[in-house]
């Protein structure tokens, strides 16, 4: 056990250390934009046409990851002939289907949003309240 939480603490710092140097990285090219259009344009316009192309990329870079995310609109069953709580069975069902692929095809990323998550409840009371409430409800 020690172990697996030593490997999970580096993979980790290294993953934080990643984004931190990505994040250095992309501001040098902004900068590197931005100088390179004040050449052309003068300072200020120069700084709104960097920052307008950025959110332009990342808008692209949304609409991709949106793409994928998406799957296929298919739809097996008549939802309209089936009562509330068949439809909400189907829909639990389908959702757990969903979870389950993503679960299996990136573990590491399901095992880290599974510890934040039991940190979150471990930490607060107000959420472990809801979550009972919740719960109690349900039962």
């Amino acid at each position: 056990m020690r172990r697996f939480a030593a490997r999970l603490a580096i993979s980790i710092a290294l993953l934080l250390i990643a984004l931190v140097a990505i994040m250095i990285a992309v501001g040098y090219f902004v900068y590197a934009l931005y100088l390179w259009l004040a050449m052309y344009l003068v300072p200020p316009a120069a700084a709104v046409v960097a920052g307008l192309i950025v959110l332009v990329l990342a808008a692209l870079l949304a609409l991709i990851a949106r793409m994928f995310m998406r799957g296929s609109k298919r739809r097996d069953r008549d939802y309209s002939s089936m009562s509330a709580a068949e439809t909400a069975a189907e829909l639990g069902s389908l959702f757990g289907d969903k979870v389950q692929g993503f679960a299996q095809m990136n573990k590491g990323t399901s095992l880290l949003t599974a510890l934040a998550a039991g940190f979150a409840v471990g930490v607060s009371p107000k959420l472990r309240s809801l979550l009972w409430r919740i719960i109690k409800k349900m039962t």
